[in-house]
């Protein structure tokens, strides 16, 4: 039989331009002055959900569903971290929970029962995925005074029989729009950098330098702008020295503000959540002690996040927090076997018969992610790509000081849901 492929590709941006939804043009941001990057013509604002629609929304979305993707992305995150050992480490739990998704609504049997084991779905049906992730996706895209948009599309073959009822779910839950093509052309390759272009605002112009080939290509773009609740006044930015894992110094642009934030303490770290917009999103900063070290707050981490989840005191904080924008590249089958999901990597055990007719002759054979995080005084820039490839077969007296000037741990977090966005490791801002 004819071996196919099938490339899944999956772009989360987060930055100053929107998404649209389906096969839609860009959305604009909001109304706060927010500039567009590239050509894209914005259309309409995504209508924000009043209170009590979101409160209608949040009793829907499934918690656990969410504290699953944080396992699973800090899972990842210290496979990964075997591999990089003392470098930047950052990626979007979000992002590679939805690509994998939708590889996940196409899997069936043994192939389906792993990669819903290393996901944290085993008790969940497909239905109720499907519905999680829906509900969750509108929760975090209409308001909380960032803008957060996600767009979906599929382009396969003409003549491939791809499952009426797989095409459904797309449509009905994740809002893809279908286009049957030639993979192998030119004319495929430019519409599909295109929609990319239009749905990442311009800042991924494209996805594909030639033409994608197999039978089929997966796309989803995720947008996100985050400006500060309060910014950070650019005059008070400073040159200070940043201490690298090694002990040499580093000369890094330090933001500085003194102000009220959610704040905590143990005895080995500090943490405070610095909010976004309305402040229902944050960043979660957790900074080692000086007796500490990052590798041992890695291992609290990676074993209970539970510490950073409640009891946070509102306290005066003096705040330094660095510059930094970083940029990575991950291929992940090898951190993904090593959390269970081997068989889908298999070119004889791999089964995506719900995905098409011969489905079952699929197997991923790459998954690669790479990230962008641009933090400065209005707020944070980040951007994430993530490609699955498919192969046939108490007040105190004083502010408390807090001097980011070391490795630290940091997560985008949505406040009602959990949900990690972004999570890293900055060794090296």
């Amino acid at each position: 039989m004819k071996k196919w492929s099938l490339i899944i590709g999956v772009c989360l941006l987060m930055g100053l331009t929107a998404c649209g939804q389906g096969e839609g043009e860009v959305q604009p941001a909001d109304s706060k002055g927010i500039e567009h990057r590239g050509n894209s013509k914005p259309k309409s604002v995504v209508k924000e959900l009043t209170d009590k629609e979101r409160q209608q929304v949040l009793s829907k979305v499934n918690s656990g569903m969410v504290q699953a993707q944080n396992s699973f992305g800090l899972r990842l995150h210290e496979a990964l971290h075997q591999e990089l050992e003392e470098d930047n480490l950052i990626i979007s739990p979000y992002s590679i929970t939805q690509a994998l998704a939708l590889a996940y609504n196409g899997a069936a049997g043994d192939t389906a029962s792993e990669m819903a084991a290393v996901l944290g779905w085993e008790e969940q049906d497909i239905a109720s995925v499907n519905d999680g992730n829906q509900q969750l996706k509108l929760l975090l895209e209409r308001g909380s005074g960032v803008v957060l948009n996600a767009a979906n599309s599929v382009w396969y073959n003409r003549g491939i029989q791809m499952k009426p009822a797989y095409l459904d779910v797309m449509k009905n839950h994740y809002a893809a729009a279908a286009q049957a093509t030639d993979m192998e052309s030119e004319e495929a390759k430019d519409a599909i950098n295109k929609w990319v272009e239009n749905n990442t605002g311009g800042m991924i112009p494209m996805i594909y330098d030639k033409p994608p080939g197999g039978v089929a290509a997966l796309i989803n773009a995720i947008y996100f702008n985050g400006g500060w609740s309060n910014e950070f006044n650019a005059a008070d930015t400073t040159d200070q020295d940043f201490t690298l894992m090694d002990g040499r110094k580093k000369n890094v642009r330090m933001m500085k503000q003194e102000r009220k934030y959610d704040y905590k303490e143990g005895e080995s770290w500090q943490a405070v959540r610095i909010p976004y917009g309305d402040g229902r999103m944050h960043m979660l900063v957790i900074l080692p002690k000086e007796s500490s070290s990052l590798n041992e707050l890695h291992q609290q981490l990676w074993q209970d996040t539970s510490l950073w989840k409640d009891d946070f005191g509102y306290e005066t904080v003096q705040l330094e927090l660095p510059k930094f924008k970083v940029e990575q590249t991950f291929e992940l089958p090898d951190a993904l076997k090593s959390l269970g999901m081997v068989k889908a990597f298999s070119e004889t055990e791999a089964d995506f018969s719900d995905m098409a007719n011969d489905g079952d002759e699929f197997y991923v054979n790459y998954i690669k992610h790479k990230t962008v995080v641009d933090v400065s005084e209005k707020g944070t820039e980040a951007a994430a790509v993530t490609a699955v490839g498919v192969d046939t077969t108490s007040m105190p007296l004083e502010p408390i000081q807090m001097q980011i000037n070391r490795p630290f741990f940091f997560a985008i977090e949505d406040r009602d849901t959990g949900t990690w966005l972004f999570m890293g490791s900055v060794m090296n801002p």
